[in-house]
């Protein structure tokens, strides 16, 4: 072959596997093999039995609550204030969810010592794959809020509330109610809001707003500036318009200087 020919063969040759490489070098990554997926990572066999009583202890200790209401209001205390306490406890449930969200968004890093690995990472891990919540079974992901209501329920088992007569302790007996009670089902809540077919049961809870509405935690994830609350959400709407957390972060700031 003549030696201009051969050059331009060559030449054509070049540019096609430049032209390859360049289209290869553009088009989107191929998804992850089932060998590299993500997996939920093994829980260790004692952190698994150290769950499990902690559920079984703040359940039955919420259960020994609500029977105790049951019998104060048996033997004739007022139950008009019964209801709008524990929805009180409810709403306190929603606002404490959003703090503990939003503290754990804001401030430290995955690599703060003890805390981070524990506590930052899973937060900050969840608005990078959002999803992976949904793969975590109840035992491993659901139950921090049973083990932080285990004092509080533990002191009013052991004062025995509420004592018949106190209309009171019957209040504040019903706000702990609502407010264990939202705790215990917080993680799930925000669990479901990410499953794409919840349930039926669930989906009437969320459309009925009784629980996070998929929805409207949708807003957290466009803007993770507001929208922090993941029980019922009930209380981002008054939080966000007024910019709660933003000023509060501004203050927290100001005496970090």
């Amino acid at each position: 072959m003549p030696e201009k020919d051969l050059l331009a063969v060559c030449g054509c040759e070049l540019h096609v596997k430049c032209m390859s490489e360049g289209e290869s070098s553009t088009r989107a990554p191929a998804p992850e093999s089932p060998k590299t997926a993500w997996t939920v990572p093994p829980q260790p066999a004692a952190l698994t039995a150290f769950k499990i009583i902690g559920v079984a202890a703040s359940s039955a200790l919420l259960v020994t609550l609500f029977a105790r209401i049951v019998i104060t209001l048996g033997a004739g205390a007022s139950a008009w204030l019964v209801l709008p306490a524990i929805m009180l406890g409810y709403v306190f449930a929603d606002l404490l969810s959003g703090t503990a969200h939003w503290f754990c968004d804001t401030f430290f890093e995955e690599d703060t010592p003890l805390i981070g690995q524990l506590v930052i990472r899973p937060f900050r891990d969840h608005h990078v794959h959002p999803q992976r919540i949904t793969r975590y079974r109840f035992i491993e992901q659901d139950t921090v809020s049973f083990l932080l209501m285990l004092p509080p329920l533990t002191v009013a088992f052991w004062l025995r509330a509420p004592p018949q007569g106190s209309g009171t302790a019957l209040f504040w007996s019903c706000c702990l109610l609502g407010l264990a009670t939202g705790s215990f089902g917080t993680n799930l809540f925000h669990k479901w809001a990410h499953v794409p077919k919840p349930p039926t049961v669930v989906r009437w809870l969320q459309r009925g707003g009784l629980i996070l509405m998929p929805e409207r935690h949708q807003r957290h994830h466009h803007d993770h500036s507001r929208g922090f609350c993941v029980t019922t959400g009930w209380m981002n709407p008054l939080l966000d318009a007024v910019r709660f957390f933003p000023r509060v972060e501004l203050v927290v700031r100001f005496f970090q200087r």
